[in-house]
């Protein structure tokens, strides 16, 4: 194995096993807590297109029994361990976290590798968890508020893998066999292509080695090829739901996980629509009293991203918040930011990001994203350094290019007469 310890001296070390498989961990010596995940490199977006929602059917099944444990015996440990175990699937990576103290580390690691390498996928379990799955999309399907938001990538990236729907289809789902789980399960076990990440009161190296002990049987993959950024497409989707609010996003083209633009892109989220002080909600919350929500976020991918603004409106007010939107979008396009709000902007990412580094698990998936998508730790401090060099002009820039009206796309969901898409 090839250690790998920062050469700033940060408390951040990786270790790249024979097989491929990194180990990045961040020791935290005032902390008794650890936070520990496994991420596999490619999520929701490497699902064969014919079949999408296996990635996420094969994450229900990893909890649903192993070759060496039940069901019983792994909630019987997670509760032995005192701790907390979750899954997520999401369109760039599938990862297994949990978080306990620091003399529980070793069960907790030994667990999430078992249930992530040696799923059993028994046929009733698949049968079972089907009806599951199908019921969550069931769910989704009865809450405009979250749906909305699955259907923005469907609906501008219609013919790119990111665009795939996550969870699968009510079509998709039933033709997912365990033949396809197995497939899927296969590409887990490419070590090159999975990240151990850890941060909290631990040691690197006897980590390392539990790891490379855990893990001695994975073996290099053959890694998908690398997409072409996607085409944006500017369509209109209105889709009729029986609800008395309409559920909307604005989206525009965002940025890439590493592009520089994303400093700048955060600035501009946090003017625009990123708390109580912003643009929108000061303009159609506070002064026009239009809705009781509304605000911006960005949806960052490897090769492309998102900038979306979302809100839930009663009908009758639907086209008016998008026009006030739309002179929000055009009076920072031709004006850009003033110094104060630039600073408050700053200031509030500044803030938000001081805290939310308090939390053990956001560091140890801040060490995950920067392996998967900067090959190194990109470090809390660089982070805020970068915000802070966004100038105004920078944020007046950025709108000039995205506020565009060739360059939007509207997703909404409510008592409209007619499901489909509007022009």
């Amino acid at each position: 194995m090839t250690p790998r310890p920062d050469p700033t001296g940060s408390a951040c070390r990786k270790t790249v096993l024979p097989s491929g498989l990194r180990v990045v961990t961040e020791h935290i010596e005032h902390v008794d807590s650890v936070s520990l995940g496994i991420w596999r490199v490619g999520g929701a977006r490497h699902d064969p297109s014919h079949l999408p929602g296996v990635t996420h059917f094969l994450e229900h099944m990893l909890f649903k029994g192993t070759h060496t444990r039940s069901t019983l015996q792994i909630a019987e440990i997670i509760d032995d361990v005192g701790g907390q175990v979750n899954g997520y699937t999401d369109r760039e990576a599938v990862h297994l976290q949990a978080r306990t103290v620091a003399d529980q580390l070793e069960p907790a690691l030994e667990l999430i590798f078992d249930l992530f390498l040696k799923p059993l996928c028994a046929p009733d379990d698949i049968e079972r968890e089907r009806g599951v799955v199908l019921q969550e999309l069931a769910q989704l399907k009865d809450a405009p508020e979250d749906l909305v938001h699955e259907l923005v990538p469907q609906t501008v990236w219609p013919d790119h893998p990111l665009g795939q729907p996550l969870m699968g289809t009510p079509e998709s789902v039933p033709r997912i066999d365990r033949s396809a789980l197995v497939n899927c399960l296969a590409e887990l076990h490419s070590a090159d292509r999975i990240i151990v990440a850890a941060a909290g009161r631990l040691q690197h190296d006897p980590m390392a080695d539990l790891v490379g002990h855990l893990g001695g049987d994975m073996k290099p993959g053959v890694s998908p090829p690398a997409a072409a950024p996607p085409s944006f497409h500017p369509d209109r989707r209105l889709l009729s739901h029986s609800g008395a609010q309409v559920h909307f996003c604005l989206v525009t083209p965002g940025f890439a996980r590493t592009d520089q633009s994303r400093y700048a892109f955060s600035v501009l989220d946090a003017i625009l629509g990123g708390g109580t002080s912003s643009r929108l909600f000061q303009e159609i919350r506070e002064n026009r009293g239009l809705t009781y929500n509304i605000g911006s976020y960005v949806e960052p991918y490897r090769e492309a991203g998102l900038f979306v603004v979302d809100a839930s409106i009663a009908p009758e007010n639907f086209e008016l918040v998008l026009d006030l939107i739309e002179k929000e979008f055009e009076r920072l396009r031709s004006q850009g930011p003033d110094e104060r709000e630039l600073a408050r902007a700053k200031t509030q990412l500044r803030v938000a990001l001081a805290l939310a580094a308090e939390s053990t698990s956001f560091r140890m998936q801040h060490l995950a994203v920067s392996e998967m998508f900067w090959g190194r730790h990109v470090s809390l401090e660089e982070t805020a350094a970068g915000v802070a060099t966004v100038t105004a002009e920078d944020v007046h820039s950025l709108a000039e290019a995205s506020f565009t009206e060739d360059r939007r796309a509207l997703v909404a969901i409510g008592p409209f007469e007619h499901r489909g898409r509007a022009k």
